[in-house]
């Protein structure tokens, strides 16, 4: 319940117009969004409140071109320190007064000296390293890039904020946005409406919801979990092949073509249904099946004169279906239609 409270006032204050950049509390939330909506996640560390450091709120984080690309990450702050004031705040989700940290107040000092001691420190490879320092990192918890001016032995100064920006940029290029909240949304009631689907046993409006969310170009749990039912559904559907090769081999073309359309109706969009398709096609080019096919056509037609009364329509039309269809099942219909006609 905690991380679904903190995620409504991450999407609440992002919707929002903020002049600050929207950090969220802890990396486990930060670790959810970024799994759910394709988002990086952005970590700025500080290891003390010396005048490098502070300028990384006053230089970049009231950047107004940095808290805005900032939206499209998932932003931390970790600070050992809690020197910084206290700000009210309108709490996006209540509407109450609350008071949070005043370098970044979406979070509390407490939230960021939580994140400096037992989270940031993970991501340096010298324990004694100086910041400030900022990390791209990935759903994986991999950094991707880093964002600094200097080495870790001597120290680092901060990082102009049009630097940041500049550098986010190209990160995004390389990497894609992630989901704007809307895309997320209509992503989630495709899954939903897939479920209910399956709930009812609708396989072919499963799998219409299920490919819309497939068709998500995004590493996020919702596609992972749709990809996964659709190989499910084409398990299930490549028995109906097996199906379909024994009635070939027994020579039920017929049967084997019904079988097909279903298969590429039902399952549409999957492998089994592109390999019914391809299958059928070959079906219909045998000599023997088209004969067949031929002599069936003749033959419903001559059942349907029959129906209206139209005897000798009816006789024209069998005796083509006897005559296309030799050695066929439907020549032999057709000449106990012609024996029950008189002719």
């Amino acid at each position: 319940m905690r991380t679904l409270a903190a995620l409504m006032l991450f999407i609440g204050a992002a919707l929002a117009a903020p002049k600050h950049p929207n950090c969220v509390a802890d990396a486990k939330i930060a670790l959810e969004i970024a799994r759910t909506r394709g988002k990086l996640i952005f970590l700025t560390v500080m290891v003390d409140n010396d005048g490098e450091n502070r300028m990384v709120i006053d230089a970049v984080f009231r950047n107004k071109a940095f808290i805005k690309i900032s939206r499209e990450f998932v932003c931390l702050l970790a600070n050992p320190h809690d020197q910084h004031g206290k700000v009210a705040v309108k709490d996006p989700k209540t509407g109450k007064r609350v008071h949070r940290c005043a370098d970044c107040p979406s979070i509390t000092c407490f939230n960021h000296q939580d994140l400096a001691m037992n989270y940031a420190r993970g991501f340096f490879t010298d324990n004694e390293a100086k910041a400030p320092i900022h990390f791209v990192i990935n759903q994986e918890e991999e950094v991707v890039a880093t964002i600094k001016n200097g080495d870790f032995e001597s120290g680092l100064n901060h990082v102009e904020g049009k630097i940041v920006v500049s550098e986010l940029r190209k990160i995004l290029k390389k990497y894609g946005r992630g989901l704007s909240e809307n895309e997320y949304q209509s992503m989630m009631k495709n899954l939903v409406d897939a479920r209910a689907a399956r709930a009812r046993k609708n396989v072919t409006l499963e799998l219409q919801k299920l490919l819309a969310v497939v068709a998500v170009k995004r590493k996020v749990v919702a596609v992972k979990q749709a990809r996964a039912r659709v190989k499910e559904i084409d398990r299930i559907a490549a028995g109906g092949m097996d199906v379909v090769r024994k009635e070939i081999s027994e020579k039920r073309f017929e049967d084997a073509i019904h079988r097909l359309e279903q298969l590429e109706k039902t399952y549409l969009g999957t492998l089994t249904a592109s390999a019914a398709a391809t299958k059928r096609k070959e079906i219909l080019k045998l000599p023997a099946v088209k004969k067949l096919l031929k002599a069936a056509r003749y033959y419903r037609k001559g059942l349907e004169f029959k129906r209206k009364g139209k005897a000798d329509l009816a006789k024209r039309k069998f005796g083509q279906a006897l005559r296309a269809g030799r050695g066929t099942r439907y020549a032999e219909l057709a000449q106990k239609e012609l024996d029950s006609l008189g002719g």
